[in-house]
């Protein structure tokens, strides 16, 4: 998804989202009032400084990359999978560090019951990170608030509300599923999800888990319905797609970026897995 600024027409659309303060508002008219979200898909170095702080909360997940977060109480690194929330009123800085591709999806939100809702579901706010389970909803919850946008009509503020709360509620989730995840193979599937753009040998990944070949082999495919291999595989395929699809960077270097090497073999793997060659697939991309 290439970056983009979601916001209702009750916000100037002449000002540009560049300004920190961008659609400011506090509110109390409703339980929980969005007031901006968007999408950041960005490969270079950026800083949101805020020196005064805005009147809403300001909520990051990032998908990819890294982020680096400073206000009065602290300091905190923000990676992929985990979730920040800014208090209101409060300077903070956020530094962007590009050294791959950093994306991430944000909403600014407000209401009189906004910091009753966060402390009901469990989201701590800066500079606690919310850590969130690899298997969670809360990107599809964000483009149902993104979609919602385009309506425009007198229920707009009112669907925002629901959705926004259903947002917290999967955030919520994926707080619990991370607390809990007794899964006999985490160290290694923490493993693959975030190093799959590099070299991974089995091998290793068996002795994370104290078990021989077999079976971790047999353990892993009664799990996942699949092999090791198969699924750094599929998540190369996903990151090659969202590169394709959201960046004008060369077919080679994303599958350098994807962790190959050799740019036969990734084009071999991709329309093996996707039915058609990197470019043909970046030809007919859905827009």
């Amino acid at each position: 998804m290439k970056s983009n600024i979601y916001h209702s027409q009750k916000l100037n659309r002449h000002e540009k989202y560049t300004d920190v303060n961008y659609g400011s508002i506090e509110s109390s008219e409703s339980p929980l009032v969005v007031n901006i979200a968007g999408c950041i898909n960005t490969p270079y170095d950026h800083q949101n400084l805020n020196k005064i702080g805005r009147n809403d909360y300001y909520l990051i997940y990032v998908i990819k990359g890294i982020l680096k977060g400073k206000n009065p109480d602290g300091e905190a690194t923000i990676k992929a999978g985990e979730l920040v929330v800014m208090p209101p009123k409060k300077w903070y800085c956020i530094d962007c560090y590009a050294d791959e591709t950093v994306y991430f999806f944000c909403v600014h939100f407000t209401g009189s019951q906004a910091e009753e809702k966060l402390k009901k579901y469990g989201i701590s706010t800066f500079p606690g990170v919310n850590k969130l389970s690899a298997e969670n909803q809360v990107q599809k919850r964000f483009k149902s608030i993104f979609d919602a946008f385009s309506l425009e009509d007198e229920y707009l503020s009112e669907e925002l509300s629901c959705l926004l709360e259903r947002l917290f509620i999967e955030i919520a989730r994926g707080i619990k599923k991370k607390e809990n995840d007794k899964t006999p193979l985490s160290k290694s599937i923490r493993y693959i999800n975030e190093y799959y753009t590099t070299e991974i040998r089995t091998t290793e990944l068996a002795k994370m888990e104290n078990m021989c070949m077999t079976a971790y082999n047999k353990a892993f495919k009664n799990q996942f319905g699949k092999s090791p291999i198969n699924l750094i595989i599929g998540l190369r395929m996903q990151l090659a797609i969202e590169l394709l699809e959201t960046s004008d960077i060369s077919i080679k270097e994303i599958s350098f970026m994807c962790g190959y090497d050799n740019f036969n073999y990734f084009t071999r793997i991709f329309k093996q897995y996707i039915g058609k060659t990197p470019s043909e697939y970046r030809k007919n991309k859905p827009e």
